[in-house]
């Protein structure tokens, strides 16, 4: 198995991920603009190509039959990664973060809207998707690259999970995530990639207006009226593509 991490900037969080998986097999994707100065496997991209980009390239270059996809701002705890080798296929831990529990797997609901779900289980439990933070996945796997910065895990695991078994989520594996390291959260940038994401996930019509108004309802709720063009771009990339 071997930890494939995209990086884009941030290199101390890099740094703390790497040293969360000392003694694994680790390939870092470069996707800086400079150009990184580890001593770590890595393979070089231009910079600024986007998270599933730089997870194909780095999936391209695993010599393993199987990879746990890293963010750059994540740590596997203890026992963590050894958990999801033992269930295989496409699964993941639960994700934990400065505010508690993150993501126990996903519901994606037709209409488009996709939910975290924060109630951890008490035994391994088949989810409609999981989080790309920390994926354990067949190193075949390849994210769609018409997602630039959200929503291509989900993609993922609707495409490939049922050849799989299906998605699961690891009752018992934790990892740290930081979250918003490459693109801040609440950035107009972070807005019109999960808007286009989103769409993706649905066919052309009414569930355009679903997922236009629960972007504009996030974005009022964080008081970021700056942010209401991004989410009209982001359908642009889509719609008008």
């Amino acid at each position: 198995m071997t930890v494939v991490i995209p990086h884009r900037r941030e290199r101390a969080l890099l740094e703390r991920t790497l040293a969360s998986v000392s003694g694994w097999r680790v390939l870092v994707v470069d996707d800086t603009d400079d150009g990184l100065d580890l001593d770590v496997p890595r393979v070089r991209l231009g910079g600024g190509s986007g998270f599933a980009v730089a997870a194909n390239a780095g999936l391209d270059a695993v010599r393993t039959p199987n990879a746990v996809l890293l963010n750059d701002d994540a740590a596997p705890m203890a026992d963590c990664l050894e958990r999801l080798v033992r269930v295989g296929g496409l699964c993941g831990p639960v994700l934990v973060g400065p505010r508690g529990v993150e993501s126990a797997g996903l519901t994606v609901r037709t209409w488009g809207r996709v939910v975290q779900q924060t109630a951890v289980p008490g035994v391994d439990q088949p989810v409609d998707a999981l989080s790309g933070a920390c994926l354990f996945l067949p190193a075949w796997a390849r994210f769609d690259p018409r997602f630039r910065h959200g929503y291509e895990d989900v993609e993922l695991c609707r495409r490939i999970g049922p050849s799989l078994g299906g998605a699961r989520v690891v009752a018992h594996a934790r990892c740290w995530h930081e979250g918003g390291a490459t693109v801040s959260r609440v950035s107009p940038e972070a807005h019109r990639h999960a808007v286009s994401g989103q769409l993706r996930l649905v066919e052309p019509g009414w569930r355009d207006f679903a997922v236009l108004g629960l972007a504009v309802a996030q974005v009022a709720r964080e008081g970021g009226a700056a942010r209401l063009p991004a989410i009209l771009r982001g359908w642009r990339d889509v719609r008008l593509a």
